[in-house]
């Protein structure tokens, strides 16, 4: 909040004082009814709140981040709000999402694994049963609970069943999407057979023109104006797939990028590290990443292959741009209602880049078969299933080191801001640490309410360990987590840690090489200098930092198979 409107918000406060303390002298019924007509009145101008999140969307991939991708909507989003540049999630969605919804560590809010518990020691395991735990309040029960109308559609990924699905959780509409892998018709990884969708508690199939950005852009607004004469305000969950493995698109939108990648992932990776650097993201000093993390180097790959993978990050493309398409259609909705000047506006992503082709691994690939067509001309079709593979995705995660399922950067650290006409001043960046466990307190001020504590409903629950970022918003103090906090990341094995400027990281794909690597991420962003034996003292107290989180957080360590 600037130094005017601080001055502004005092006069009024010092005039209201001196009317109420005018009105003293009434009668307990006249002071009565001032005291129900302002709480009236402050219930009724709280926000409405609005978050939108993206899936598996790179650092770098969007505009106002260093893209060359297409994203007015989001960028003018942005350029008129703040800038959450040291903003982190979890590893991966699920993770991520339970975060989001308890404000706590998703291993206490049963999210310790992807799914549901597959080995002997997660079994009877409260944070490792793989949906959103009883433990935990939700955010969209607390937001109900304030008065506030709620509303989700996309990618829930807490739950399969209807009792632990978004309506049992608290969202009065839903319209998700229980896998969270397609996009276009109604074909899953499984095959050509109908993917998971839930409206409501029921589950149905959807058309063969279904695109997923467009159908739950069109739901959330179909909410929205079903309840706008109520006079409630709303939480809205608009949680994208987009640009999340298939690469999936509708063939207008791929044509637009024809041609846009022939020279390469590494020229991609360097034109977009350069433009960080000119919009003031990065240190000028910055040094891009040696082209040895590119494996093939593009020019040593067949002309066919190159094609091939021109087209995938094309179709990846196509999916940015038309996320950013929707979004601008909620926001002019907002602005035809009268109402984008009264919502608080979150993006986030939900992790890194993602890197991996599954779509070449043998338990994808037998279910894909013979049933989909992977020629060059019908990539992005709704019977094509591909990813665009870790090349790719380092151009995404610029300027950071590795991906999604990691606790590299390029894994956790992601793009976010916030915007608000009256609470946010435009065209700012704040880089104080935060978090995905912030949000939900975040939400619950807005909301002129606060997290029950330990108990709710009648039942014991986790506290947060997010704390509201208000004070960063409005500019009251530049960090809200003080030097003592850290943040610790842990799935399948890959760890991470990180207090201050200072993180180590552990990856298990090193296999029995394995071992903490330190980093100062205030000269080492690309997280290149391996510190461990230079600092053994500093490493010393990160570890002991891990092992701290991991007897607060319950961790119990199995790795994938």
């Amino acid at each position: 909040m600037s130094f005017s409107t601080k001055r502004r918000t005092y006069f009024l406060f010092s005039i209201l004082s001196l009317f109420l303390l005018l009105l003293s002298a009434c009668s307990q019924q006249s002071d009565n009814t001032v005291e129900a007509g302002a709480e009236e009145s402050q219930q009724e101008n709280r926000p409405n709140i609005l978050l939108i999140v993206a899936d598996d969307l790179g650092y770098a991939d969007l505009g106002f981040n260093g893209s060359e991708i297409p994203t007015p909507y989001l960028d003018s989003l942005a350029a008129n709000g703040m800038l959450l540049t040291d903003f982190y999630t979890s590893m991966t969605c699920s993770p991520t999402r339970a975060m989001l919804m308890s404000g706590t560590d998703n291993h206490l809010a049963g999210l310790g694994v992807m799914t549901g518990p597959s080995r002997e020691e997660h079994m009877n395991q409260p944070g490792y049963v793989g949906y959103l735990n009883d433990r935990v309040a939700s955010l969209a029960d607390l937001m109900s609970d304030a008065g506030y109308n709620t509303y989700m559609t996309g990618k829930w990924h807490l739950g399969m069943d209807v009792e632990n699905g978004p309506r049992a959780r608290g969202f009065q509409k839903s319209f998700v999407s229980l896998d969270g892998a397609a996009h276009l018709g109604g074909w899953d990884w499984r095959g050509p057979q109908p993917a998971n969708y839930r409206d409501g508690d029921e589950l149905v199939q959807v058309e063969d023109d279904f695109y997923t950005t467009r159908f739950y852009t069109e739901k959330m607004l179909e909410y929205i104006d079903g309840d706008i004469d109520d006079g409630n305000p709303f939480f809205a969950y608009l949680a994208y797939t987009a640009p999340h493995w298939p690469l999936q698109a509708p063939k207008a939108s791929i044509d637009r990028f024809r041609g846009w990648y022939d020279e390469g992932y590494e020229a991609l990776y360097l034109s977009r590290f350069e433009r960080l650097k000119e919009l003031g993201h990065i240190s000028e000093n910055a040094e891009p990443m040696p082209m040895d993390v590119f494996n093939p180097r593009w020019a040593d790959q067949p002309d066919e292959e190159k094609a091939l993978a021109a087209r995938r990050m094309e179709i990846y493309t196509a999916m940015v741009s038309d996320l950013d398409t929707y979004v601008g259609k909620v926001i002019n909705y907002l602005k035809g209602i009268g109402e984008f000047d009264n919502t608080f506006i979150m993006f986030m992503s939900d992790n890194g880049a993602e890197s991996s082709r599954r779509d070449l691994t043998p338990n994808i690939a037998q279910h894909i078969g013979t049933a989909y067509d992977h020629s060059l001309d019908n990539l992005g079709a709704a019977n094509s299933y591909v990813m665009y593979g870790a090349n790719w995705a380092t151009a995404s995660a610029a300027p950071w080191r590795r991906h999604k399922f990691t606790g590299f950067e390029g894994g956790i650290h992601v793009p976010a801001f916030v915007h608000h006409s009256g609470l946010v001043e435009a065209g700012t960046s704040n880089g104080g640490f935060s978090t995905v466990m912030d949000v939900l307190p975040t939400f619950l001020a807005l909301a002129g309410t606060s997290h029950p504590g330990i108990s709710y409903r009648g039942a014991e629950i986790e506290p947060v360990k997010g704390k509201s970022m208000l004070p960063l918003i409005t500019g009251e103090t530049a960090e809200i987590h003080t030097e003592d906090n850290y943040m610790g990341w842990e799935l399948f094995g890959q760890r991470g840690v990180r207090q201050g400027d200072w993180k180590i990281v552990w990856d298990v794909t090193q296999g029995d090489d394995a071992r903490w690597m330190l980093f100062n991420l205030s000269n080492d962003i690309s997280e290149q200098n391996d510190l461990s034996i230079e600092r053994p003292d500093k490493l010393t107290e990160m570890i002991a930092l891990w092992e701290r989180y991991e007897e607060e957080n319950g961790v119990i360590y199995v790795f994938p198979e």
